[in-house]
């Protein structure tokens, strides 16, 4: 939850913008207009209601302390339920006064609310997964070069379907850690901040399953990875994201824990066997990635070379349940293609559009979670964050800084 006076509104408009396109639920309160200040050129004052409605899933006026209580009890649900994003709420007088009265409220407090997501579907009845497999052509119902492409969504569940079905899996930056850089069937993150052989594998695999994806541009690097046309199954909370992009064989409207258990039920406790490895497979693919980026090159790049070694001691470093947080641009690069994730609970928080506005709330969350942390940044860019860092040093939280030339 934050806060800001009606003067600092456009401030926190724009700092939702990493919220809103990294799916973080956020309960936004911003004071607004009096109704005797209106249209008066009210000091320091515009009217900025208009500019949450780009980066919020929900906003609102609260025009009087009786509303309040109903209006947050709409927003916390929207700011969790589906997709999750940030809400706003506007309440009236430049330090929120309209409020700032007494009343006879009640109080509810529903416990659902505080995880995400609040509510999960019932079992979908019926023969999705079945219906799944009719609506594929022939060739790729035989064919053994599925991949399965992941967003942030579930873990356990998920796991355990690849395992069974053996299908490799490319992940895009923010779900790195879903899956452990050693496993077997990993091919790395895809897009363009992407490792080769992923985008080689999705590239050529017959199938592409996404699951909680919004398959924007830069996780399939400007749509041409996989190229259109590929046949593609879709499995988002979202009945507006599928199809969006890729036109979809199979679509699949649910919580990805439920439909996952369905598939995983419907595929038993059978254990396909893997066709997966030499030269021309994803598992050749990762290998050629790993043999070429570590092959001496005839002139020498200091700059390669001090990326091979940072990423060589992040992996030695980085203890089990690590977060990695890092900013967009090249430091989201090097996070996703030079950095392994060898231990589990290991996880990348990458920034959707700047580090800055969210720097100090994610070390807090992190601790509270019993993480520890390390940074990669641009260096010039940490004097931006001594005051946070120097704030996590005094409460002894366990952080590091990499810096970048």
């Amino acid at each position: 939850m934050c806060m800001a006076q009606h003067v600092g509104g456009s401030n926190l408009a724009a700092g939702l913008k990493d919220a809103y396109l990294a799916c973080s639920p956020v309960i936004a309160l911003t004071g607004g207009p009096a109704p005797m200040a209106r249209y008066r050129h009210a000091y320091q004052e515009l009217e900025d209601f208009n500019q949450f409605e780009h980066t919020t899933k929900f906003n609102a006026h609260v025009d009087h302390i009786a509303r309040s209580p109903t209006l947050l009890r709409t927003g916390v649900p929207r700011s969790n339920a589906r997709a999750p994003g940030p809400v706003h709420l506007q309440i009236g007088g430049h330090h929120a006064e309209s409020v700032m009265t007494e009343a006879d409220l009640e109080l509810i407090v529903e416990e659902r609310y505080k995880q995400v997501p609040p509510l999960r579907p019932l079992r979908i009845q019926g023969k999705s997964s079945r219906r799944c497999a009719c609506s594929m052509p022939p060739s790729v119902r035989s064919s053994s070069r599925e991949v399965a492409w992941r967003g942030p969504a579930r873990r356990r569940k998920w796991s355990r379907l690849r395992r069974s079905c053996q299908i490799p899996v490319a992940t895009s930056l923010n779900a790195k850690g879903t899956i452990l850089d050693t496993h077997p069937l990993a091919v790395g993150v895809t897009g363009t901040y992407s490792r080769a052989c992923a985008n080689r594998t999705v590239g050529e695999s017959d199938l592409v399953f996404y699951i909680g994806s919004h398959t924007g541009g830069q996780v399939t690097t400007r749509w041409q990875v996989p190229r259109p046309g590929k046949p593609v199954v879709h499995l988002d909370i979202d009945a507006r994201e599928i199809g969006r992009n890729y036109p979809t064989n199979c679509g699949l409207v649910g919580d990805a824990k439920t439909v996952l258990k369905q598939m995983l039920d419907a595929a038993g406790r059978r254990v396909r066997q893997s066709a997966h490895r030499g030269s021309g497979t994803p598992q050749g693919f990762v290998a050629e990635w790993r043999a070429l980026r570590l092959r001496p090159r005839s002139i020498p790049m200091p700059c390669r070379c001090a990326r091979n070694a940072y990423a060589a001691r992040s992996r030695a470093v980085l203890p089990e349940r690590a977060v990695l947080v890092c900013d967009t641009g090249h430091s989201g690069i090097w996070s996703g293609t030079m950095i392994d994730f060898t231990r589990p609970g290991q996880r990348l928080i990458r920034c959707a559009d700047r580090l800055a506005g969210v720097f100090p709330a994610r070390w807090r969350k992190m601790r509270a979670a019993g993480y520890a942390g390390c940074v990669l940044r641009r260096r010039r860019r940490v004097l931006l964050h001594l005051a946070e860092l120097e704030t996590a040093g005094a409460l002894r939280h366990q952080l590091g800084s990499g810096g970048q030339q």
